[in-house]
């Protein structure tokens, strides 16, 4: 049975590290696997990788394993692999792209089974199945948090340049906007600018989507706003930005962004404030823009 959802900073069950002495390791795309696998090693775990999308040769070397390329629709291949492999805890963590399914569509007859069960294949919907499976086979899923807790950040500016008034009304109406695309599980950011909503998005990714931002407002601005779904499940998903997240916006010409406090992971925060301050961006991490004015005094 599938647990209630908490969110990071409220987490009452931590991990018994003295229980727990190998992991499998879901990796996705991005620096989080890294951490993940970092993490766990320092608390003496072994880690098993298993890599979704594009090969990972540091997450191998890490983990001093060769671990296992698996097949997003190959469902059953991966459990096998999971019990050749004695995974009895799992961790899930970076990008998997959904596109996958559409660029490699070999699924199997479990993956047929659940596709003919969803009415809308969400990513909560998908998750939420995939943990079903592996329960009933007796692999318990851990919250990534668990691994990641240094990457979240309190309320503060963590750039010299602080919003006005007109990037701050943005600022509020995104973050509006972004919990509930993120209550309807369609994504976790939005662009706005003046006043108006550039991009949403949806099955291409944060990257695509300050892209198609920067399109559309002519690269003259726009504040990015990424935040935590209403009810973020701690196993999956955690809202996630880094250098790169700032490095598109900029290419955009996207100028502020504005992450929820203590529910978005940072990979890289010291480099996110150099850059930002080296190129006069705004970058906020706050618990919600409309009644935490305080943060950007300076």
């Amino acid at each position: 049975m599938i647990g209630t959802p908490t969110r990071p900073m409220e987490i009452k069950h931590k991990i018994d590290f003295t229980q727990v002495t190998r992991i499998g390791l879901i990796a996705g795309e991005g620096l989080l696997p890294l951490h993940v696998a970092k993490n766990a090693r320092i608390q003496g775990i072994e880690v098993v990788p298993f890599i979704v999308g594009k090969d990972n040769p540091k997450l191998r070397e890490l983990c001093r394993l060769k671990g296992h390329r698996i097949i997003p629709g190959l469902v059953g291949r991966t459990l096998d692999l999971m019990l050749q492999e004695r995974i009895t805890h799992l961790v899930f963590a970076g990008k998997v792209d959904k596109w996958l399914l559409l660029k490699d569509p070999r699924i199997d007859a479990i993956a047929v089974e659940a596709l003919r069960q969803f009415a809308r294949l969400n990513d909560d919907a998908i998750m939420l199945w995939i943990i079903g499976q592996l329960e009933q086979r007796g692999i318990r899923i851990l919250p990534q948090a668990d691994f990641l807790r240094e990457l979240f950040l309190p309320e503060k500016l963590l750039s010299a340049r602080a919003p006005n008034a007109e990037e701050l009304r943005d600022a509020r109406y995104g973050f509006e906007m972004a919990k509930e695309m993120g209550r309807l599980d369609i994504g976790q950011s939005i662009v706005a600018h003046s006043g108006m909503i550039l991009a949403v998005e949806a099955i291409e990714g944060t990257d695509e989507c300050l892209k198609r931002a920067g399109k559309v407002s002519g690269r003259k601005g726009g504040v990015v706003v990424k935040v935590a779904k209403p009810d973020q499940d701690q196993r999956f998903d955690i809202p996630t930005v880094g250098l790169r997240t700032l490095k598109t916006m900029h290419r955009a010409g996207l100028h502020m962004l504005v992450t929820e406090a203590n529910q978005t992971l940072y990979l890289e925060p010291e480099e996110m404030t150099h850059f930002a301050n080296r190129h006069k961006m705004i970058v906020v991490s706050t618990q919600d823009p409309a009644v935490s004015g305080r943060i950007y005094a300076g």
